[in-house]
C-alpha cells in the first residue's frame, strides 16, 4: 500500500514537472478568411517573451502549459489563447472596423516586408488583378496595372516580344529594361512570356535603383519580383479552368473604289496602269481583263479582272482564336500545375503553341 502511494505521488510530480516545463509551441494566426496574417504579434501574457510570426502568419514560441499567448495584429482585435498540453496552437483574428489589409511586398533576394516599413516606392499586382482578363503572358496582365510601366508590343504577331521599361528611358545607348526575379533568381526578361499567369502568387515592382542596390548595375533600371505559387497547407486544393477568345479586325481604312494600280501619268494626264505598283493612281476600273505582278520565268501571265473588291482585303484576315486549358493541384507543401496554350492570330499561318509545367516542393 505505501509503495502504491508512493508511486502516485512520483507520478504525480513528474505530471507536475512536465506541465510546468517551458517547451516550444508552434502556432498559426490566419484571419477571418483562413488567410495568414503576416508579422503578426506573440506575446506571453505577463511577461517579455514575445515573437513575431512570418510573412504567412507561422511563429514558434517558448511556453508551457497554463501560460496565456496574447495576440494581435496591425489592424486586427487582439485575442488571448491559452496554452494547453499541446504543442500546437492557432488564433484567428478578427479585422477592426474601418482598416484595410496590410500590403506585404517582396523585395531584393525575397525578403518580405511592410510597405509603410521600405524607404523606396514599390507596387504589388496580386493574382487575381493580372488573371482576371485570363491573359496568356505576364507582360500583358501588368498592363495597365502599375504607375509608370510602360509595356510596349513590338509587333501583332501571336507571343509578341514586347519592351518594358520603368519611369522612362535612362540610356539613348544601352539598356533601359529592368530585371525579372523569379523567387529571388534574376532570369532574362525575355522568359517573362514563358511564365505561366496562373502560377504566380504576386508580382512586386521595385521602381527604384535603390530597392535593387543589391544586384548591382542590373538592377539600375528597378525589377519586375514574380513570387509562384505554393501548396496549399490547409487543404488539398484541384483547379480546373478552360478559355476561348476571339480576335477580329476592328477596323480598317477606307478604300476608293474608282482607280486602281498606277503611280504616274501619260501625255495627257491620264494615269498609267502598272501590274506591280501598289499605289492608285492608275485608269479608272473598267472591268477589262489586266495582267497582275511580273511574268512567269515560262513567259505566262495572271490576268484579273481591272475591277474594285473592297472586301478582298478583309478577307485577307482570319478571326483569331485563343485556346488555353489551366489545371493545378496543391496540398501540403506540394504544387503541380500544367498550362496549354493554343493561339491562332489573325494573320494567316501566324499560330503558336505553349505547354508549360510547374513542379514546387518545399519543407520549411
Amino acid at each position: 500500500m505505501r509503495k502504491m502511494l508512493l508511486l502516485m505521488v512520483v507520478m504525480l510530480f513528474t505530471t507536475l514537472i512536465a506541465t510546468a516545463q517551458t517547451r516550444v509551441i508552434s502556432g498559426s494566426v490566419t484571419d477571418e478568411k483562413g488567410e495568414g496574417v503576416p508579422f503578426a504579434s506573440v506575446l506571453v501574457k505577463g511577461t517579455k517573451t514575445g515573437v513575431a510570426a512570418d510573412a504567412n502568419g507561422n511563429f514558434k514560441i517558448n511556453a508551457k502549459t497554463g501560460d496565456v499567448l496574447v495576440v494581435s495584429g496591425v489592424g486586427f482585435t487582439a485575442k488571448e489563447i491559452p496554452v494547453t498540453a499541446s504543442n500546437t496552437v492557432s488564433a484567428s483574428l478578427l479585422r477592426e472596423a474601418g482598416t484595410s489589409e496590410v500590403v506585404v511586398v517582396t523585395t531584393s533576394l525575397g525578403v518580405q516586408r511592410q510597405a509603410k516599413e521600405l524607404g523606396y516606392s514599390t507596387a504589388k499586382v496580386k493574382a487575381a488583378e493580372l488573371t482576371q482578363g485570363k491573359v496568356v503572358n505576364l507582360q500583358n496582365g501588368l498592363t495597365g496595372k502599375v504607375s509608370g510601366l510602360n509595356i510596349q508590343t513590338v509587333n501583332n504577331g501571336v507571343f509578341a516580344d514586347t519592351r518594358i521599361n520603368l519611369r522612362g528611358i535612362r540610356s539613348l545607348t544601352g539598356n533601359n529594361q529592368p530585371m525579372l526575379i523569379l523567387d529571388g533568381v534574376p532570369i532574362a526578361l525575355s522568359f517573362i512570356s514563358s511564365i505561366n499567369p496562373n502560377d504566380i502568387a504576386d508580382v512586386v515592382i521595385l521602381k527604384s535603383s535603390s530597392s535593387t542596390a543589391i544586384y548591382g548595375p542590373d538592377g539600375v533600371n528597378g525589377a519586375i519580383v514574380v513570387t509562384l505559387k505554393k501548396g496549399n497547407k490547409q487543404k488539398a486544393n484541384i483547379t480546373f479552368s478552360h478559355t476561348t477568345q476571339l480576335e477580329t479586325v476592328s477596323f480598317m481604312p477606307k478604300f476608293q473604289t474608282q482607280f486602281g494600280s498606277g503611280s504616274s501619268i501619260d501625255a495627257f494626264g491620264n494615269g498609267v496602269y502598272d501590274p506591280i505598283e501598289n499605289q492608285t493612281y492608275g485608269p479608272a476600273f473598267d472591268g477589262s481583263l489586266v495582267t497582275i505582278g511580273r511574268p512567269a520565268p515560262n513567259g505566262t501571265e495572271y490576268k484579273v479582272p481591272y475591277t474594285a473588291d473592297p472586301n478582298q482585303k478583309r478577307k485577307f484576315w482570319n478571326t483569331g482564336v485563343t485556346n488555353q486549358t489551366d489545371i493545378s493541384f496543391s496540398t501540403g507543401d506540394f504544387y503541380l500545375s500544367a498550362q496549354s496554350v493554343n493561339i491562332q492570330g489573325v494573320l494567316p499561318k501566324d499560330v503558336n503553341n505553349r505547354t508549360t509545367f510547374n513542379v514546387r516542393s518545399s519543407k520549411e
